[in-house]
């Protein structure tokens, strides 16, 4: 059989058959097209495909917007139910006995670290989920900071102290104490946005925020050693008169009289602590600052004869009154007490010997 025309004109029937099927697929112009000025075709052409684009667009908003109302209304009602649990492991808490000072290992001074990372809030978008955790990760930095402040706090038998970098004090709030060991639950006595506050150790000079991660680093002279140092310390500021018992004078620095407060001694193995105040009969100035009186932290060896001061506090009125001026928590080398005097009688006092 001899090629048709058309074969011979395109060159071949499979090249024709190609055209044909190409001319059948493409869309014969409607009546409205006939005649117009093809750039303003492909103009209303681009217009209808932006329109798509922007409905696409709104569309996706629309959901991401549902999206994220739903994560904030499951928020506050998962923090609505926070609330209520919190109440109910605050009663369950407060009816267990209270925690005895001397076997509170949370009491002393600690650095406030902050808040740890926040969990990726699940089945949203990255860009919306960044977001979340950043909300999520400023409410528990809040919520950190509430608990524990910024920098260094000291936690005291009867509440929480803010110790500025000038070493002022800064009430925060008043607290009660339960547990012990390795977790202790620190109870707010009210003025505080947390019902209680779970602490776990990770070891003698570390610990966690349970559940909200933040940590806290134990500073000033180790981790029993302050707690039993800043124990005795407290005592004198929980609101409780201190009875000081009169031991002695010394004329020394224009002369002071001595005296230990009994009820403050706490005794653990061969080690004990006594707090004793020294009241100067004219201001004694140090670094330019003037103090009239200094309650002492006293640590003694009871196995054998000696003592040393671990910690001690200015204050600007006589018998431990007045605003603080100074403290500092570095430890003396130890010194023997001799067998007479006021440090022997101290010694013989704190270690219960007659």
């Amino acid at each position: 059989m001899k090629p048709t025309l058309s074969c011979r004109i395109l060159g071949g029937c499979g090249l024709a058959l190609a055209a044909l099927t190409a001319a059948a697929q493409s869309r014969p112009p409607t009546t409205e097209q006939l005649g117009r000025d093809p750039g303003a075709l492909r103009q209303e052409a681009e217009q209808q495909r932006a329109q798509q684009q922007r409905d696409q667009q709104q569309q996706s908003q629309q959901q991401a917007d549902q999206q994220w109302n739903d994560t904030v209304r499951r928020n506050q009602q998962r923090a609505g139910a926070d609330a209520a649990q919190g109440e109910a492991v605050r009663r369950t808490w407060a009816q267990r006995p209270p925690l005895a000072p001397d076997k509170n290992p949370l009491l002393g001074r600690w650095e406030s670290l902050g808040s740890g990372k926040s969990a990726a809030a699940a089945g949203l978008p990255p860009e919306l989920a960044k977001m979340a955790a950043e909300l999520i990760g400023g409410m528990t930095a809040g919520l950190c900071d509430s608990m524990l402040g910024r920098g260094t706090i000291e936690f005291r038998p009867q509440g929480v102290m803010a110790i500025g970098r000038d070493g002022r004090e800064r009430p925060m709030y008043r607290a009660e104490y339960r547990g012990g060991g390795s977790r202790v639950v620190v109870l707010p006595q009210g003025g505080t946005t947390f019902t209680h506050m779970i602490i776990d150790f990770n070891g003698p000079d570390r610990a966690t925020v349970a559940a909200v991660g933040c940590g806290l680093r134990r500073t000033g002279g180790g981790s029993a050693n302050a707690a039993m140092t800043n124990t005795a310390m407290a005592a004198a500021d929980s609101g409780a008169a201190v009875e000081w018992t009169f031991l002695g004078h010394n004329a020394a620095n224009g002369g002071f009289d001595f005296y230990v407060a009994p009820t403050s001694v706490r005794r653990s193995g061969d080690r004990a602590r006594l707090l004793g105040l020294y009241d100067f009969k004219t201001p004694l100035v140090v670094e330019g600052k003037a103090y009239r009186s200094a309650r002492n932290v006293f640590e003694y060896d009871c196995a054998r004869p000696r003592q040393r001061l671990i910690g001690t506090t200015g204050f600007s009125g006589q018998m431990g009154k007045g605003a603080v001026v100074g403290t500092s928590d570095d430890a003396f080398p130890w010194e023997a007490v001799g067998s007479s005097g006021p440090a022997y009688e101290h010694w013989q006092l704190a270690c219960k010997r007659r």
